[in-house]
């Protein structure tokens, strides 16, 4: 199903071990995923992150064309920078590999953002099903599209999300972010005019009945 020429991705299936997401254009503006196996072991590599990231390129190529606010951007590279998947940090990891600790207020000062600049990105990205809130101050980021590790962590990542009834995922096509926009300003206009609308009702002073004269 497409939605906005982009890729509505809401019934993944899980990505076993020896197999990868692969996906492609359908020639019409949209993009169609499936799964094949994989043959010897691919891995990104560098000095703090080895493993599988699924979809890595086209996860890029999507960001390298969306037309969103710089804002956002920083934000969607700073919350997937905290996501350390290193081994060789799990003594002093403050959540679980695959997981991410942040809050509102960290990302306004790494990023040096406004709070409604950080607000409006992450609400947007979890529209989009590229992340969401685990529990308070830890988030998780869709496995199948941003996860370093072993194909069996993946597995496991990807069954967390599922279970959690993750937001579904969303390939959006570059005019996505202003179209959201719009809408969200469409919705918060409705919600107001229907609030004026909503009928008054004055109640009727009590009287306080006069003391009798003697």
């Amino acid at each position: 199903m497409i939605i906005s020429e982009g890729l509505l991705m809401g019934h993944l299936p899980i990505v076993r071990p020896g197999e990868r997401v692969v996906a492609r254009s359908d020639g019409k503006g949209g993009l169609i995923l499936g799964v094949e196996k994989i043959k010897g072991r691919e891995f990104a590599v560098s000095a703090e992150v080895s493993g599988y990231v699924l979809d890595a390129r086209l996860l890029m190529d999507v960001l390298g064309s969306l037309k969103m606010p710089g804002s956002w951007f920083q934000v969607w590279c700073k919350v997937v920078a905290l996501q350390n998947a290193n081994r060789a940090d799990d003594q002093v990891r403050l959540v679980a590999r695959g997981f991410v600790r942040t809050s509102q207020r960290h990302l306004q000062t790494t990023c040096k953002l406004s709070a409604a600049s950080v607000n409006e990105a992450s609400q947007f990205f979890v529209h989009i099903g590229w992340m969401r809130t685990a529990k308070r101050g830890v988030l998780q980021l869709n496995p199948w599209l941003t996860v370093a590790g072993t194909s069996g962590e993946q597995e496991k990542w990807q069954q967390i999300w599922i279970d959690a009834q993750g937001p579904v995922c969303i390939i959006p096509n570059s005019d996505y972010p202003s179209e959201w926009r719009k809408a969200r300003e469409a919705e918060k206009k409705a919600a107001e005019a229907l609030r004026r609308k909503e009928k008054v009702v004055t109640l009727r002073q009590r009287r306080t009945p006069g003391r009798a004269s003697a």
